[in-house]
């Protein structure tokens, strides 16, 4: 019995592949009692990108439904409050009223006490980023 003949036959390890005296086994290659790892070169698919890309597009999607849920446990008072203070500390000029024009919320002050049910704050395009941190901050969402 060869030297190759008996390294096959003691392993435990799953022969995958056997060519010309090199033997296989899991990911590893043997020639005569040798061993290297097999090495592996390439990029990623496009398909892995798609994935991280759908992942995150899922995260954001997921995001806003759980601050459209909470956000509709606030009443309208809730909202115009929040406008309030975010216009006090971000030092907007004119107060909060531009803030809730702007957000379309004007017509809030007509149902204080209804719930709110307009869009999520992230919806809400005519907001600087600045605002939405601050309203979300505010509003706990």
């Amino acid at each position: 019995m060869n030297k190759l003949t008996k390294n096959t036959e003691t392993t435990t390890k799953k022969t995958t592949n056997t060519v010309a005296g090199k033997t296989t086994v899991a990911g590893k290659t043997r020639v005569a009692g040798t061993t290297s790892k097999a090495k592996v070169s390439g990029k990623a698919s496009a398909g892995a990108k798609v994935s991280i890309t759908s992942t995150k597009a899922q995260t954001a999607v997921s995001t806003l439904q759980k601050q459209k849920e909470a956000i509709a446990l606030k009443t309208n008072q809730d909202i115009i409050n929040a406008a309030y203070k975010v216009a006090d500390q971000l030092k907007l000029p004119g107060g909060p009223w531009p803030l809730l024009r702007a957000a379309g919320w004007g017509h809030l002050t007509d149902d204080r006490g209804g719930r709110y049910k307009g869009p999520a704050i992230d919806e809400i395009d005519a907001l600087t980023a600045e605002q939405k941190v601050a309203l979300k901050k505010i509003l706990g969402l």
